[in-house]
């Protein structure tokens, strides 16, 4: 394991929940990553055990056509709006790819890293909800811009520590902290559709351990803390987290009827043209009057700014991650995925990051970790 590398991964990872700047611009946790990335292209120049495999390709097209479609676009409208959008999808390809083979040539430490460096960051994020709760806040962002914000990089948080460990976690203390942050975030996020998400994992979570008894008693420990601690906080900020959960419960029929104007998929309806091929982002000028603000769907704004084949590779490299996994890591994941449906998640690093483990881990079947060789294979992870 590249000691340099292991470094910037893990600041990387321990300052992502951290913002700084306004949204949309790079973050420090960015410029740690972008050298991660840097360092394992360049330790991977040369070595002629890279392959790649069906997984790194179909993401790599899908790159290139977001690429080509904002080019494309940047030419017809004499605009370099359109520019900064494929940036967050090459930035994110690179981390990814970076992770695969840091990942197959550290193995369980690499896990450990990536472990750690995550737990912190939901700490962190965690760390400002209660400070937050405690000056009055109705829904909290944490560390971040907005509640939203909080809310996926938790759920794909407590993904990416399931995966880990096959969903079959042990108690380790600093894990155990990150998992009881990032429930207190989704809930002081007061995010429906994060709540929904992480149901969907605690789901995945209990089918994992039901072949034996004592990962279930272990399960059943672990529960009961994470409720207690929630309680504690909602006691400590005078019942702020009650109230702002029982103000979004109250809107929740309202917000579903409108759903479909909310989240702007009514410019999909009214301008279907453009999902052929695809409208790019930017410039939404194009679409009055309904032109305000994205789409606030990963799917929807796929299909939408990239047309079908980008629609459909983004399909294709979530399904080739979660291929081979078992039913759980499919119940898992599938927390974030639903979440998607009405927020758009595509410019966040740790759900490429999601997908990429969850590739890693389960590529070659229905594996448990504790089952795998920690060792580096022969072929390094871009690979068979």
């Amino acid at each position: 394991m590249n000691l340099i590398a292991a470094v910037l991964l893990f600041f990387g990872l321990s300052l992502a929940s951290l913002y700084v700047f306004p949204s949309g611009l790079p973050q420090p946790a960015d410029f740690l990553l972008l050298g991660f990335a840097g360092l394992m292209s360049l330790l991977a120049l040369g070595d002629k055990r890279l392959a790649a495999s069906s997984f790194a390709l179909c993401w790599a097209l899908m790159v290139l056509w977001v690429l080509l479609v904002c080019l494309g676009w940047a030419l017809v409208m004499e605009s370099t709006a359109f520019f900064i959008y494929p940036a967050f999808y090459l930035f994110n390809f690179l981390v990814g790819m970076a992770l695969l083979r840091f990942l197959s040539l550290s193995g369980e430490m690499g896990r450990s890293l990536v472990r750690n460096g995550l737990s912190i960051a939901l700490l962190v994020a965690a760390s400002q909800v209660l400070l937050q709760l405690g000056a009055g806040a109705n829904r909290t962002t944490g560390s971040f811009n907005n509640p939203n914000q909080l809310a996926y990089f938790s759920l794909c948080g407590i993904v990416v520590l399931m995966l880990l460990d096959d969903f079959r976690p042990p108690l380790r203390p600093l894990m155990l902290a990150g998992l009881v942050a990032a429930v207190i975030s989704i809930l002081a996020a007061s995010s429906l559709g994060a709540m929904g998400g992480a149901v969907l994992v605690g789901l995945g979570w209990v089918v994992a351990n039901l072949d034996r008894l004592h990962r279930f008693a272990r399960l059943l420990l672990v529960v009961p803390l994470i409720l207690v601690v929630v309680v504690v906080v909602n006691l400590s900020s005078d019942g702020q987290v009650q109230s702002n959960l029982q103000s979004r419960m109250d809107r929740a029929p309202d917000k579903v009827e409108n759903a479909y104007e909310e989240r702007k998929y009514d410019r999909l309806a009214n301008f279907p043209e453009y999902a052929i091929l695809g409208a790019a982002e930017g410039e939404r000028r194009r679409f009055a009057p309904y032109h305000n603000s994205e789409i606030h769907s990963s799917y929807g704004n796929m299909l939408f700014a990239y047309g079908i084949p980008g629609f459909g590779l983004f399909l294709a490299v979530i399904f080739l991650a979660l291929r081979n996994a078992p039913v759980y890591v499919w119940m898992g994941v599938a927390g974030p995925l639903v979440y998607s449906l009405t927020h758009n998640g595509l410019r966040s690093t740790l759900f490429w990051m999601m997908l990429a483990i969850c590739w890693h881990l389960y590529r070659q079947g229905w594996v448990r970790l504790r089952d795998t060789v920690a060792a580096a294979p022969d072929i390094p992870e871009l690979e068979r």
